[in-house]
């Protein structure tokens, strides 16, 4: 997945739900709360295989693995 898809990647739950991860990072908290899924869904790849957690898990990663994003998740920590 490209960033740019990744950018505009729905998020499927939560308080977040229908919202992109453009949207989403627009905020510190929001930011942060992607780099927490991330870390969440990383920790859990086992079990059934599920591809909407895998596409969420690519969205993720295509997104905060940019360089611009990495640079603004950097500052917040």
């Amino acid at each position: 997945m490209t960033y740019s898809e990744a950018s505009a990647f729905v998020w499927p739950w939560g308080k977040y739900k229908g919202q992109t991860l453009d949207q989403i990072a627009s905020t510190d908290a929001g930011l942060r709360y992607l780099d927490y899924m991330r870390g969440e869904r990383e920790k859990s790849p086992g079990g059934p295989v599920n591809p909407a957690s895998d596409r969420v898990l690519a969205a993720l990663t295509a997104y905060l693995d940019d360089p611009s994003i990495k640079r603004e998740l950097e500052n917040l920590r």
